[in-house]
């Protein structure tokens, strides 16, 4: 419980207690000077900060300066001395001197966390125009300084990005790039990294943006090697990862293949849907690129965005379009909603209002009122946008399915007035779609206003064209067996390619050992077994977890140091099994769930909901692990407050659902009177949901198809 120094930005002084003092200018050039320089002639110091000034002066002057020094701090010393020199008692209290300590051990990690969020340069704001020594010695501190920063960040950049923790390297790319938006390193690290996590409109983003830097400020075009690498990602061509790694390094055109194969005939389908002005429908199989094509066709028509539903969201009304909302609002910060649609939307997003002070949604107009803010927050989250991509459809819980058809007709009546359009492109699997999406769907196509892209297995030739794009040495050899073996699933040759590299056999004869062909499952169960125990682990939490996982969660559940937790999800991240907080691709999700013992299965899902308890989470989602873990006791509990809960705040019909499915469990465990309850309360909740329905078919707008 010690003061702690802060040069490095605004120069403060820190409490135990949290007290935040401001440092006087020379008192933190004392400060940093020492953390720099160490014990130093307290005379000379005396100088240096009042050159000006007499001897005797400059002396009294740094004994007033050290007594107020130490009555900031609560009469704890800072520095100590004698006659002759001055120290600062504890270096590593002071951040310049943790900073230095940190790259001279070269502990990069330590080195970053020595620089607080207000960035590194020394003394910010402070001059010394009137000592010109101390002012030349401050020009030289500060270019040191930066310099280590930079070096830090470089070193740590280029092992997380090795490591394959590219969620964690971009992070810091981006804090550098803000600090230093005229830096080339920063700005090569976003190019890459954004193109790492599939998003090469963000990767030219980042380029157009250095560029635009470089030539306002400086009056400089980019080096030569940000237009290689600029150039690289166009065309989509591998590059070398900057540092060798311990485990076999994928390309990057495996990692995301450059070529978008055989999907001409479904670009003309989106093509003929977009000039026609419909909303348009991507389905698939699993893994044949629904999403890609997407991202690919929306990067050649404006500006656009994706949101996503997840395993899970169907156990949590709204819990897709909440989802959404957030990932929204992140994106777009600036975007004001008014003050109506925020308490309505509290509903959802208990962190925009005070849900206990909402009247239950027990009348059409106080249903009305809660759809129409959804549709109003759909139009303005969205209004810096020209295209916005839906993935996953299918897992989209019912609830936020009904209120985005509801809003469509807002939207369709404000184009109607001269509003730009946001137009929408919907990625789902084949045949998985639920019964009341299928006939939302079913009613646009009725209507003219939308068209359905099925995407069908790749050819022979197509796939040989993929492969020969990825330029992998020995690959296009295997393209007919590659074709055989996966059906022409992109995934697939994908998955397939991984194994084959990760084996060293490539440039060998196709293998006579591979699991049955045309499922890719099997191969990603190779890939999970070369994983370490406690990676593994951390894959199958966030196969339970579902669309609820955070890496927070991995040492409260599996008993783990954060130091190992974050070593295990490195290195998911590295054999791309995760990336960030999701999978890379359901189907390793689902791979990973089908490798679990029932047994283990239960303690997990046990050991989530005591977690998930202590963070306070959704009552319905407890419930869901209690029963998983196969605890009825405990989960009835949380099955009744989320009923209870939703009856407040929510339409009544999900309220109606967890009524009922209380009342079934109460009956099979004996308890007849409490399960009579909960079908009485079930019955009041679907009567009110009959009374109070404002839903409408979603139509066209008069005179115009879309």
């Amino acid at each position: 419980m010690r003061w702690r120094v802060q040069v490095l930005g605004l120069a403060q002084l820190w409490g135990p207690e949290g007290q935040r003092i401001r440092l006087e200018r020379r008192a933190a050039a004392l400060l940093a000077w020492l953390g720099l320089q160490g014990p130093s002639p307290k005379f000379a110091l005396a100088a240096l900060l009042w050159p000006d000034s007499s001897p005797t002066t400059a002396r009294n002057n740094m004994r007033q300066l050290l007594r107020r020094l130490r009555l900031a701090s609560g009469g704890e010393a800072l520095v100590e001395g004698d006659t002759e020199r001055l120290a600062l008692v504890a270096p590593s209290d002071v951040d310049v001197a943790c900073l230095k300590a940190a790259i001279e051990a070269q502990a990069y990690e330590r080195a970053l966390e020595s620089v607080g969020a207000e960035g590194s340069t020394l003394l910010a704001g402070f001059d010394f125009d009137d000592g010109p020594e101390l002012a030349r010695w401050l020009d030289g501190a500060r270019a040191g300084v930066e310099g280590w920063v930079r070096e830090a960040r470089e070193a740590r950049i280029g092992h997380l990005t090795s490591g394959g923790d590219w969620t964690a390297a971009l992070g810091l790319a981006q804090a550098w790039a803000r600090q230093e938006p005229e830096s080339e390193q920063a700005g090569r690290h976003l190019i890459r990294l954004h193109y790492l996590q599939g998003d090469r409109g963000a990767a030219l983003a980042a380029f157009e943006q250095l560029r635009s830097v470089l030539s306002r400020e400086l009056g400089v075009p980019p080096l030569p090697e940000t237009l290689a690498l600029v150039r690289e990602v166009e065309k989509g061509t591998q590059r070398p990862s900057p540092t060798a790694v311990t485990r076999t390094a994928l390309p990057l055109s495996v990692l995301r293949p450059p070529v978008l194969a055989g999907r001409d005939a479904a670009w003309r389908q989106l093509e003929a849907g977009w000039e026609a002005g419909q909303m348009l429908f991507i389905s698939g199989d699993p893994g044949s690129g629904k999403t890609r094509l997407a991202e690919e066709f929306a990067s050649s028509k404006g500006r656009w965005g994706r949101i996503e539903a997840r395993v899970g969201d169907s156990d949590v009304p709204f819990a897709s379009q909440a989802r959404a909302f957030r990932t929204q609002m992140a994106r777009w910060p600036d975007v004001k909603l008014p003050d109506w649609v925020r308490t309505e939307l509290s509903r959802i997003l208990p962190e925009l209002g005070e849900t206990r002070l909402l009247p239950p949604l027990d009348s059409e107009t106080g249903m009305l009122r809660f759809y129409d803010a959804g549709a109003v927050a759909l139009q303005l989250l969205h209004e810096h946008e020209d295209i916005s991509i839906a993935d996953d459809v299918q897992y989209w819980d019912a609830a936020s399915s009904k209120a985005f058809f509801y809003g469509l007709p807002r939207m369709f009546e404000a184009v109607s007035r001269g509003a730009q359009p946001l137009r929408f492109i919907d990625c789902y699997r084949r045949d998985e779609l639920s019964a009341q999406t299928r006939n939302h769907v079913a009613r646009l196509l009725d209507a003219g206003m939308a068209r359905v892209v099925e995407l069908e297995a790749l050819t022979g030739e197509e796939v040989k064209r993929m492969v020969a794009a990825m330029g992998l040495p020995g690959a296009e050899a295997h393209a007919e067996d590659l074709t055989r073996y996966t059906g022409g699933n992109p995934l697939y040759v994908v998955e397939t390619l991984k194994h084959l590299l990760e084996t060293d056999s490539l440039r060998r004869d196709w293998p006579q050992r591979l699991p049955p062909p045309g499922r890719v499952g099997p191969l990603i169960q190779l890939r999970l077994e070369r994983l370490s125990a406690l990676a593994l682990q951390c894959a199958r939490l966030a196969a339970l977890a579902g669309a609820f996982f955070r890496t927070s969660l991995v040492p409260r559940v599996l008993q783990v140091t954060a130091a190992s937790a974050h070593e295990a999800l490195a290195e998911l991240e590295s054999a791309q099994v995760l990336m960030a907080e999701r999978f890379s691709h359901d189907l390793v999700m689902e791979a990973v769930r089908a490798a679990m013992e029932p047994g283990d299965v239960r303690v997990l899902h046990g050991r989530l909901a005591t977690a998930l308890e202590e963070d306070g989470a959704p009552a319905i989602l407890l419930a869901h692990h209690w029963l998983e873990a196969g605890r009825v006791e405990r989960a009835l509990p949380h099955l009744l407050a989320s009923a209870h809960s939703d009856e407040q705040v929510l339409p009544p019909e999900e309220a109606a659902e967890h009524y009922a499915r209380a009342a079934a469990l109460m009956s099979a465990t004996g308890q007849q009177e409490d399960a009579a309850r909960a079908r009485a309360a079930e019955a009041r909740c679907r009567l009110q949901a009959a009374a109070a329905s404002p839903l409408r078919p979603v139509q066209a707008p008069p005179g115009k198809a879309r």
